[in-house]
């Protein structure tokens, strides 16, 4: 479940000004900025904030069971599966998508509910199974196997201009 500014205020018994600090300096676990809003995670009905490093102690310390990075999900594409395809008409899957500890899953497609990020890194990265380039989000996936996914209709492409 996420929450905007003024509702993670609410829960917290302080200002949406204070709120927006705490995000802007990276102090809110999985905080996204969509457009020109800020979603922010919650976890037992409270955001996750890290420790500051100066003042008292906040009110909301109170630390969930499953911390939200166990929530991630990780979406790469398998390039020799891509590669086999394309060399010997096969019709191997593509698409693995990783959520936390939880069995790796593998399709054709996905549909991402909600913002992602998409990440490259010029090498190979271990914690990532070697992926260069790759998706996270915190919502929910959707992997399609080949016979269970349909592409969107297609639709007609009007030129904005016209030839003279």
């Amino acid at each position: 479940m996420y929450a905007t500014i003024k509702e993670t205020a609410k829960i917290l018994g302080v200002s949406p000004r204070r709120v927006y600090a705490l995000v802007s300096t990276n102090r809110v676990e999985g905080a996204l900025k969509v457009g020109n809003q800020w979603l922010i995670p919650l976890c037992d009905g409270k955001p996750i904030i890290k420790e500051g490093k100066r003042g008292p102690k906040p009110r909301w310390r109170e630390r969930c069971k499953h911390p939200r990075k166990k929530d991630l999900a990780v979406v790469k594409v398998i390039r020799q599966n891509i590669d086999t395809n394309l060399n010997h008409s096969k019709n191997k899957v593509v698409i693995s998508v990783q959520r936390g500890y939880q069995r790796v899953v593998q399709g054709h497609a996905i549909d991402i509910h909600g913002p992602s990020r998409m990440f490259y890194s010029h090498e190979k990265r271990d914690d990532k199974g070697g992926a260069r380039v790759w998706l996270e989000t915190y919502f929910d996936v959707d992997v399609f196997v080949d016979e269970d996914w349909q592409p969107p209709p297609k639709e007609e492409v009007t030129s904005s201009h016209t030839d003279r």
